[in-house]
């Protein structure tokens, strides 16, 4: 059976093998970017890195929404309400993005202040979405960006919160579920699980120890059609410990 095969470390840049094992080399590398969120970056030999989104801190401090709440369920239009200090603002506004289970963005725009915004109290918001809701899997995000006009990647700040689609069809309960690892209708093979491909391929059993850090990327269907390993940030750090001297 044929498939399409990717293997770890090819050799790029006139023979040198460059170890990208991040979004940030990814990026510096010049590698394209993808026009979703999280933000992700393809290198030529396949491999994909997303974009790590610190949302894990309490930002209660900076920006509160009252409506929608995690985990509820949504129908278009949505309207999104809440409070912001007035430094999350920028000529009285700041982005809106919702995205769907697979960070494809179906709807942004922008949420208005509701009173004066140049001050370092909270200051009312208020935004509407008009979406389409996924045919594909009933959840998706909502993040509401901190306006950040300079550019300046130490100045991006953002709250995510988790949403339900109410008119996306329920999944079948007879429909096969995806493991954490498969998806897409690519399986991992080869003789130390180290090939992400459409079916199995057989390989040398050479055992490379960075196989090991691969039980905890994603295989499954990338941009091109094809199958290939997603990194995840876990990872990388596997990869960058093994670098390191």
């Amino acid at each position: 059976m044929g498939a399409v095969v990717y293997k770890i470390g090819l050799p790029e840049n006139n023979g040198e093998t460059i170890h990208i094992t991040s979004f940030k080399e990814c990026m510096e590398a010049g590698h394209p970017i993808t026009e979703r969120y999280p933000r992700q970056c393809r290198t030529p030999n396949g491999q994909t890195f997303t974009e790590e989104i610190d949302n894990k801190k309490d930002k209660s401090n900076l920006i509160r929404v009252s409506d929608p709440q995690p985990n509820q369920e949504i129908v278009s239009p949505i309207t999104i309400t809440g409070e912001a200090r007035g430094g999350w603002y920028f000529e009285a506004s700041f982005p809106v993005v919702l995205v769907d289970w697979d960070g494809l963005i179906i709807a942004e725009g922008y949420a208005e202040a509701q009173g004066k915004w140049m001050t370092e109290e909270f200051v009312p918001f208020k935004a509407t979405l008009t979406f389409k809701a996924p045919a594909y899997k009933n959840y998706g995000t909502l993040i509401l960006r901190k306006d950040n006009p300079s550019g300046l990647p130490e100045h991006d700040d953002a709250i995510e919160i988790p949403v339900l689609f109410r008119d996306t069809p329920k999944e079948s309960a007879e429909e096969d579920i995806e493991t954490g690892r498969e998806r897409g209708g690519c399986m991992v093979t080869g003789c130390n699980g180290q090939v992400c491909a459409d079916g199995d391929v057989i390989t040398t059993c050479e055992y490379k120890s960075e196989f090991a850090c691969y039980e905890q990327a994603v295989c499954e269907r990338q941009d091109d059609g094809h199958c290939g390993w997603t990194l995840t940030a876990a990872v990388g750090r596997c990869l960058q410990e093994l670098s390191s001297p």
